[in-house]
Formats: C-alpha cells, sequence, structure tokens
C-alpha cells in the first residue's frame, strides 16, 4: 500500500474504534445490562448468566470460521456484513422494550438472552476477520496508536454520556422502560453509524503462493502445536485464563453498589460515565506506552489496576469510592483489550497467522469468560455474597499478573514458520514490520 492508503485505513479503523466504546457504553455488561435485568426481576445467577453466554459467543466461534477466513483474498466484505447483522439485531430491543417491559418481563428477558446471543455470535464469526484487516491494512508500529488515539477521542465526546444517561435512568422507575429502550436506540445509531467506514477500507489483495493455504484442513493440528511448541505464547494465554476468570465481580459491582451502598441512578450514570472516560483516556495512554514499551508492559499494568479495583470495591464505604472502582476497572479493561490484541498479532508474527493465533487465543479464553461471571452470580446468591467476589477477583488478578509476567516480550522474539505436516510455509511479513 501506499501512504495515502494507510493514512485512509487508520481514519477508517478510527471512526470504528472510537464509536465501539461509546455504543456499547449504552449497553454494557457492567453497568447498564445489570440494572435493566434487576428490573426484570433477574437473580444475581441470571445477571451472571448473560454476560457468560455472551463471552462464550464472542469467543468461541471464530475456530469455525478461521480457515475460510485464511482463505478470502479479501476479508473486508465479510467483516462489514457480519457487522451489520451485529449492530441491526440489537434495534429489536428498542420496540420490545416498550411493549414488553410493563407488561412481560419474562417475555423481554428471554427476548434480551436471544438477541445478546445473535450478537454475541456475529461477533464471535467476526472476531478473525477484524484483526485480519487491521493487520493487512494498518501497519504494526501505527496500531498503539490506532486504538490510543480512539480512546482519546471516545472520551472527549463521552463527557457528555454522565448527563445524558441521568436524563434517561432518572424518575421514580429509574428509567425503565422507556430510558432503556432510549439508550438500546441510541446505541444501534451509534455503532452503525461509525462501522460504515470500515466498510471502504483500501484492503490489499492477498496473493496466491507457492505454499498457499497452510492451515487447510489443519487447524485442530496446527492449533495443538502451537500450544506445545511456543512456550511464551502458552505462558500469555495462561496469564489471560486467569484474567478472564477475574472477571467474575465485574457485573456485580453495580449491584453491590446500589443494593449496599444505595447508589442511585444519577450515581449508575456516573459509573457508566467514569467507564467510558477513564476507559477511552486510559487507552490514549495504553497505546502510546505500547507502542514504545512493549504490550507485556501495558498487560501488567493493567492485572494491577485489576486487582486494585476489586480491593477498594471491598473496602468501599460509600457510593462515591465506586467511582475508584469503575474507573480502576476502566483502566484494567482498555489496557488488557488492547494490549492483549495486539500482542496476539505480534506473537502470530505474520499476517498469514493472524487468523490461527486469535482464534487460539479467542478459543482458550471463551470457556474461562464465560464461566466467570456465571460462577460470580452462583456465589452471590449461595456462598457469602458480593464480598467473596472481590476477594477471588484480586486474587485471580494476582495470578494473571505472575503468569504474565513470565511470558516474553514478542517483539523481541523470532518466530520460525509453522509446519502442518507437509513442510514449512513463508508468509508476507505484518505491514510495518
Amino acid at each position: 500500500m501506499i501512504r495515502a492508503d494507510k493514512r485512509w485505513n487508520f481514519i477508517a479503523c478510527l471512526t470504528d474504534a472510537v464509536g465501539w466504546p461509546l455504543g456499547a457504553a449504552l449497553i454494557s455488561n457492567t453497568t447498564i445490562l445489570p440494572l435493566f435485568l434487576g428490573h426484570l426481576g433477574a437473580s444475581n445467577t441470571a445477571v451472571g448468566a448473560l454476560p457468560a453466554l455472551y463471552n462464550l459467543l464472542v469467543f468461541l466461534p471464530g475456530l469455525l470460521v478461521v480457515g475460510h477466513i485464511s482463505r478470502l483474498r479479501r476479508v473486508r466484505p465479510y467483516l462489514f456484513t457480519i457487522a451489520l447483522i451485529e449492530r441491526f439485531v440489537l434495534l429489536t430491543l428498542v420496540p420490545l422494550t416498550l411493549l414488553w417491559g410493563r407488561t412481560h418481563p419474562g417475555w423481554l428477558l428471554a427476548a434480551l438472552f436471544l438477541v445478546i446471543s445473535v450478537h454475541a455470535g456475529a461477533m464471535g464469526l467476526n472476531q478473525p476477520a477484524y484483526w485480519v484487516v487491521v493487520g493487512k491494512c494498518v501497519p504494526a508500529a501505527w496500531r498503539g496508536r490506532l486504538f490510543g488515539y480512539a480512546g482519546g477521542v471516545a472520551g472527549v465526546l463521552g463527557i457528555g454520556m454522565d448527563g445524558l444517561l441521568r436524563r434517561l435512568l432518572s424518575g421514580p422507575n429509574g428509567g425503565f422502560p422507556e430510558g432503556y429502550s432510549t439508550c438500546f436506540l441510541i446505541c444501534f445509531l451509534i455503532l452503525t453509524v461509525s462501522v460504515l467506514p470500515l466498510g471502504f477500507v483500501r484492503e490489499p489483495l492477498r496473493l496466491p503462493t507457492p505454499n498457499d493455504n497452510p492451515h487447510t484442513g489443519h487447524y485442530g493440528r496446527d492449533s495443538l502445536r502451537v500450544w506445545r511448541t511456543d512456550t511464551h505464547f502458552r505462558r500469555f494465554l495462561l496469564g489471560q485464563i486467569a484474567w478472564t476468570l477475574a472477571g467474575l465481580a465485574v457485573p456485580f459491582y453495580v449491584l453491590y453498589a446500589e443494593r449496599h451502598l444505595l447508589a442511585g441512578p444519577g450515581a449508575v450514570a456516573g459509573y457508566t460515565a467514569t467507564l467510558v472516560l477513564a476507559g477511552s483516556f486510559g487507552g490514549l495512554l495504553w497505546g502510546a506506552w505500547s507502542d514504545r514499551a512493549g504490550n507485556k508492559t501495558v498487560l501488567l499494568v493493567s492485572a494491577l489496576c485489576g486487582v486494585l479495583a476489586a480491593l477498594l470495591a471491598l473496602a468501599a464505604t460509600s457510593p462515591q469510592m465506586f467511582y475508584g472502582v469503575f474507573a480502576l476497572l476502566a483502566l484494567a479493561m482498555a489496557g488488557a483489550g488492547l494490549a492483549g490484541n495486539n500482542i496476539v498479532m505480534e506473537y502470530a508474527g505474520t499476517s498469514r497467522e493472524i487468523p490461527l493465533y486469535t482464534a487460539i487465543f479467542n478459543a482458550v479464553t471463551a470457556l474461562p469468560r464465560a464461566a466467570g461471571p456465571l460462577l460470580g452470580g452462583l456465589l452471590a446468591d449461595h456462598a457469602g455474597g458480593y464480598p467473596v467476589l472481590f476477594v477471588l477477583s484480586a486474587i485471580l488478578g494476582g495470578v494473571s499478573l505472575i503468569l504474565t509476567f513470565r511470558a516474553a516480550e514478542p517483539r523481541h522474539q523470532h518466530k520460525p514458520p509453522i509446519s502442518n505436516g507437509g513442510g514449512e510455509f513463508s508468509a508476507a511479513p505484518l505491514l510495518g514490520d
């Protein structure tokens, strides 16, 4: 690609990366949906089951399509089509919340699980494609800035999130159902408008090579080979398993603040705004830092932020202290998301390997991501309540920190080619490598 193509692609990907945190905040599994489920009379187990289902469907299906995606000469059409499905299914929640919110909460609960299942499943089918497009279209040295700048812009635009959510969630019923319906509508509009430029990225055509399709029919075999031979990637994955299990407390921070510290709708709106602002501006910091120091360093500091968030929640005596909890949580999630996805691409080493490594990462962490919130809901209902979750989250975050520390920074590694049993193959390096 010429430099003009790279700049255009950077802007297109930046627009999508700005819109995603803004729109997703309005249907957040951390603040909005737990309260919405509370209005529907859901138990703690159900509150934990929704993000469990979401995480399972987002991170597991990638292995089903990675072979198809790796053979596409251009991935953009596939990516854009599935991205629109992800968004339009959310639109159905707007009328259903108004129709069934007061009259048939059980129906709405079932519809919410169905909609989130389709939305998350589409995301899962699209994850390998997204990272292939980013890997092909954005130089490696620009990726930290891409997500860092996106976080900064989203932070500026998210300044009004507090006032918007206070208005939507106000009233004697906490904004239910009208305010939540409006949240879902605004979420759909932001996510849909911001993804449109992604459909016009100038993706280089993948040209056939003498050793083309090296993984065809061998993804299971190659996944096992990567697990056995790539020691540092395996250590990174083990650290990420502990990190995802540490998320068992995340859906319950807001419920603890509301039910035990008497946080009102205004505080909940503030918590959501804090998630957006701290996550966005933190992303700007993480992006710049990862470009300079490497993604491993960012992962370590992110894990530390997660541990501190759990400990602060355990010690909190007022709703105001939970602003610190959500700020630390946002920093932890933003750093882990940015550095985690970028470091997988760097462990892969070549654009040809990105689908395989991404699919392995998603598949290995899918079950822990699902088990964490579900386990959290069960423990909250039957084994000591929310404080137990905070203690476990801090311990698991510490384990993640230790395991990640033992993994090497991939920028300092030499990656040998992967064999599919029929000889080695070479692949075009990542742009910017």
